[in-house]
C-alpha cells in the first residue's frame, strides 16, 4: 500500500518516546525531562517529542520510509514489554516470545543513533588520516565521499535493515536486570546502550557482541537498568539483583555521560556530575571527539 506524503513523517526519532516517557516527571499526555548539553555544559526541561530527533534522518519525505514505519512497529511492540519489566521488576518472567522482541528492539537502538552515524563518519576519517598516501584517486574519492551526511544515511540505512544478526546473539547472551534501591536515578541519553568491556583484548577491539567480557547497559527506568552481556564472563551473575549503593549507580551514569552523543536525560533537574566530568574531561563534550581508532 502506497503511504501518501500527509501520513509521512518528517521528524524522526533516533531514541523513541515510548522509551523516553519512562523518565519523565509525568507519563501522561505531555511528558517532560530535564536535559543536559555536553557540548554548552547546561541543562533544561523540555518534552519528550522535541528530542532525540532529526529532520528526515532515516527517511526522506519523498521516499516509502521504510525505515521509519520498521522502527515504529518494533517501539510499539515493546512499549508494553518494558512497562512489565518495571512492574515486575524479574527478567525471569519475560517469555520467549517477549525476550525475542525486547532483543530486536535493543539490536535496532545500538545502531539508530546519531552516535552510531558519527561513528560511521569518524571511521572513515580516520582510515582516510592513516591510508590517505596509499589509496588510489578513485579510492581515495569515494571514501571522501562516503563522510558527507547523504552518504553516511544511506549506509546507516544499510545496517538498520541487517539487524536480525544482532537481534539473534543479543538474544543468546546473559541479561542481568539491576534493580535501583538507593535514592539517586539512573540516567539515560541520545545513546542509551552503552557498550563497554573492562577486558584489554589488544592488539584487537573490545567492543562487539561476541568479545569476551563485553557488555551493554540500557536504563529502562530511573531504578532499572537491563545489562546484556558475555555469558561466558558473567555466568556467575544473578538474573535479577539488587543495589543500595549510590556508587554503583554513578558508574550507570558515568556510562551515558561518556557514550552519549550530546544529551543526558533524568527526571530530576541535578546533573553535577556529569558537569564534573566534562571539567576533567572535556573531550567527551566535544562533537568531534575520536571515537575510532585504525590499528
Amino acid at each position: 500500500m502506497m503511504v501518501t506524503n500527509e501520513q509521512k513523517v518528517k521528524i524522526q526519532h533516533y531514541v523513541p518516546r515510548v522509551y523516553l516517557k519512562n523518565f519523565s516527571k509525568n507519563n501522561g499526555k505531555e511528558c517532560y525531562v530535564y536535559c543536559f548539553d555536553k557540548q554548552n555544559n547546561k541543562s533544561f526541561q523540555t518534552n519528550i517529542r522535541d528530542i532525540a530527533f532529526e529532520k528526515e534522518f532515516y527517511d526522506k519525505i519523498s521516499e516509502e520510509q521504510t525505515t521509519e514505519k520498521t522502527l515504529r512497529v518494533i517501539e510499539s511492540k515493546t512499549d508494553r514489554i518494558i512497562q512489565k519489566l518495571i512492574t515486575i521488576k524479574d527478567i525471569e518472567r519475560l517469555d520467549t516470545e517477549e525476550k525475542d522482541i525486547l532483543s530486536e528492539f535493543i539490536a535496532y537502538q545500538m545502531i539508530r543513533t546519531r552516535e552510531m552515524r558519527e561513528t560511521l563518519k569518524d571511521t572513515a576519517k580516520q582510515f582516510f588520516k592513516k591510508y590517505e598516501d596509499q589509496l588510489a584517486p578513485e579510492l581515495k574519492n569515494q571514501v571522501i565521499d562516503s563522510m558527507e551526511e547523504e552518504s553516511l544515511r544511506n549506509i546507516h540505512k544499510d545496517i538498520i535493515g541487517e539487524v536480525t544478526e544482532f537481534k539473534k546473539r543479543i538474544k543468546n547472551m546473559k541479561w542481568i536486570l539491576v534493580l535501583n534501591k538507593s535514592r539517586f536515578p539512573f540516567w539515560t541519553s541520545d545513546n542509551p546502550v552503552a557498550e563497554y568491556n573492562a577486558v584489554d583484548l589488544s592488539p584487537y577491539g573490545n567492543i562487539g557482541l561476541e568479545c569476551p567480557g563485553f557488555e551493554m547497559h540500557i536504563p529502562i527506568h530511573p531504578k532499572i537498568v537491563l545489562i546484556i552481556c558475555d555469558p561466558r564472563t558473567f555466568s556467575h551473575e544473578p538474573n535479577n539483583k539488587i543495589i543500595r549503593d549510590y556508587r554503583q549507580v554513578i558508574r550507570e551514569r558515568d556510562y551515558q555521560v561518556r557514550y552519549s552523543t550530546r544529551f543526558i536525560f533524568s527526571n530530576e533537574a541535578n546533573f553535577g556530575f556529569a558537569q564534573m566530568m566534562l571539567r576533567e574531561n572535556p573531550k567527551i563534550g566535544d562533537p568531534e571527539r575520536k571515537r575510532v581508532t585504525i590499528n
